[in-house]
């Protein structure tokens, strides 16, 4: 360990206690990886129960000039987690609390460790809703969904985290305490810099605390599954859904190869010639969603539905989500090679965007397997191969690169909510201009201008 560094160490324990500070190998290794196949070593771990624990880090992490990187649970899919230049990892394992639930303002006060799961669960029991849903909000963090302001298949009626952040307590890499936004719904004083942290991936602030929008918990919900012969026709059933101004929660799509692997996963017969699973879900007062999912039926079938499925009971509707949100891991476990990456392209082009992929597939020798949420065209595309090597790697670089290109083509944007990170960072100037990308490197200079805080994520 360098002199600078084991006197930062030793500063740092004198002032907020050897309990929160960990240099040994066994808790470095244990947050070295994230969601992506990546491995980088911190030189040490953090792991702060109070906002002025981490002041104390960063005024300090300032004096020695030494990398800091905030973490929630890791599952990020762009590394924007990882220690790629060393430094310190600030985990909030120790901060994961529900401060306040205010029935009547209809909000919530949370620390960044807090699982979505467990924010979801308390909310229920007191009638209230909290939308944003990532496909792992069972070990997501609030603080890591923030970061990159996570969607989830409930966006297309509900939108991303960004729509329910009122304000947050932020610590800026001098150590300084800021407050962003209001606790209250309305606030136009000054520039919105809550709007700014979100999505910056812990690269201007450190979110130590967020007050949250709540909405009343849905009566009742209730899950449609729809078997059909393409994309199209599934698109076709969404423009009909608007024109009788139906609203699905949640609209997802998953393709031939996805829904392969979903036979004997689900308890649902699928018919054989299925190229496309649409799920839809209602949610509202009973009557109502009756009524809505009868005319959404009716209309899958006009547009050449196989089969119409009613997730009749708490049990199989569970089990479906369970499925549909552990999809990344039973690919995974299926292939040698898998990279995955989320676009966004206009709903219109979804049918494109597909065709496209499996072109792209093809011409490198993947299997591409697409699914995502259609409410607002954000496909997760995957690549695989029974091999994994340098030479497949290298060709999985090359496929996505053309995906990228296809994406913009079709007027869609390279990422909807896994962020930039490190693996999407060589791909930045494809969707953005020089004069924006300098325009951003210098908001990053104004907010950490000895670049210590997550360096070497979205930009060089």
């Amino acid at each position: 360990m360098e002199k600078n560094f084991t006197q930062f160490i030793e500063e740092l324990i004198q002032q907020i206690g050897e309990k929160h500070v960990y240099t040994d190998e066994e808790r470095r290794e244990a947050y070295n990886f994230d969601g992506t196949d990546y491995r980088y070593l911190p030189e040490a771990v953090v792991e702060p129960a109070t906002t002025e624990q981490i002041s104390k880090l960063m005024k300090l992490a300032t004096k020695y000039k030494i990398a800091v990187i905030p973490r929630g649970t890791g599952t990020g899919l762009s590394g924007g987690a990882l220690a790629t230049n060393g430094g310190v990892i600030l985990s909030f394992l120790k901060m994961n609390k529900i401060i306040e639930i205010d029935e009547v303002n209809m909000t919530a006060r949370v620390q960044p460790g807090l699982i979505n799961l467990h924010l979801h669960e308390a909310l229920a029991e007191k009638g209230l809703y909290y939308p944003p849903d990532p496909a792992s909000y069972d070990t997501s963090s609030i603080g890591g969904n923030i970061a990159e302001d996570a969607g989830g298949p409930h966006c297309y009626k509900y939108g991303t985290t960004r729509d329910y952040i009122l304000g947050m307590e932020v610590v800026l890499p001098n150590g300084e305490i800021i407050r962003t936004g209001v606790k209250t719904r309305k606030g136009v004083v000054g520039y919105d810099l809550n709007n700014l942290i979100i999505s910056s991936e812990g690269t201007l602030g450190i979110v130590t605390e967020a007050v949250l929008r709540l909405i009343p918990l849905p009566q009742n919900i209730m899950t449609m599954l729809v078997f059909f012969p393409n994309i199209e026709n599934v698109i076709a059933s969404m423009t009909g859904f608007s024109k009788n101004r139906i609203v699905p929660g949640t609209m997802e799509f998953m393709d031939k190869a996805c829904v392969d692997l979903l036979r004997g996963r689900i308890q649902f017969t699928i018919p054989d010639e299925t190229q496309v699973l649409m799920i839809i879900e209602l949610d509202g007062e009973s009557s109502e969603i009756e009524k809505q999912m009868e005319t959404a039926g009716e209309i899958c079938f006009e547009n050449e539905a196989f089969d119409v499925f009613l997730a009749d009971s708490s049990h199989k509707r569970q089990g479906l989500w369970d499925v549909r949100r552990s999809f990344r891991e039973i690919i995974k476990e299926t292939v040698k090679y898998k990279r995955a990456e989320d676009v966004v392209v206009p709903i219109s082009k979804i049918p494109e965007l597909l065709a496209g992929n499996y072109a792209i597939a093809e011409k490198y020798d993947f299997v591409s397997y697409n699914y995502g949420h259609l409410g607002d065209g954000n496909v997760h595309a995957n690549m695989t191969n029974m091999v994994k090597n340098d030479d497949v790697i290298r060709r999985g670089h090359h496929a996505f690169k053309e995906v990228f290109e296809l994406t913009l083509n079709l007027g869609g944007t390279i990422s909807g909510e896994h962020g930039i990170g490190i693996t999407k960072k060589p791909y930045l100037g494809m969707e953005l201009s020089e004069e924006s990308i300098r325009i951003q490197k210098e908001i990053k200079k104004i907010f950490d201008p000895l670049n210590i805080l997550n360096p070497g994520k979205i930009f060089d």
